[in-house]
């Protein structure tokens, strides 16, 4: 009888040891989180943000924040129509109601101001970590269907 009592006082302190040892992980992975999400918050950048409908209206968020330029748009409240491609990305097909025409062959794309003026993006909106000061437009642009060139913001 002694026997048991002493099996069943041992599987109660393991119990007890596995639960403290649960418990104590949790909180350090909840620490850990928090961290990182304080983290994530501190490294968003400020940028200007633009967006060009291709028929003389350009409005400026000046100011917006984000880590990447689709959060960025997010943030401005724009609504953002895209098709993600898996590891390549978002393809972005109407902003602001604003879809893509492929009659007209006018498509989003967005641009980065450089030193030498405007520069087409080079990867996805969620994809490109921002970096503080950028400005960067959203152009309706007309894509030549031959060359498929687009035509830079004005």
């Amino acid at each position: 009888m002694a026997a048991v009592k002493n099996k069943w006082a041992l599987a109660s302190i393991i119990i007890l040891c596995l639960a403290v040892a649960t418990t104590l992980t949790a909180i350090y992975y909840y620490y850990q989180y928090s961290n990182l999400v304080e983290k994530l918050e501190k490294s968003k950048a400020i940028i200007n943000l633009g967006i060009d409908y291709g028929n003389g209206t350009r409005i400026w968020f000046n100011g917006t924040r984000g880590l990447t330029l689709y959060d960025a748009m997010l943030e401005a409240g724009w609504i953002v129509d895209a098709e993600s491609y898996g590891a390549m990305g978002l393809y972005v097909k109407s902003i602001n109601g604003v879809e893509q025409s492929v009659e007209q062959s006018r498509y989003w794309s967005w641009w980065i101001w450089t030193s030498l003026g405007w520069a087409a993006g080079g990867s996805a909106c969620d994809k490109y970590i921002l970096s503080n000061g950028e400005t960067i437009i959203w152009y309706y642009s007309y894509v030549d269907p031959a060359t498929y060139k687009m035509t830079p913001p004005p």
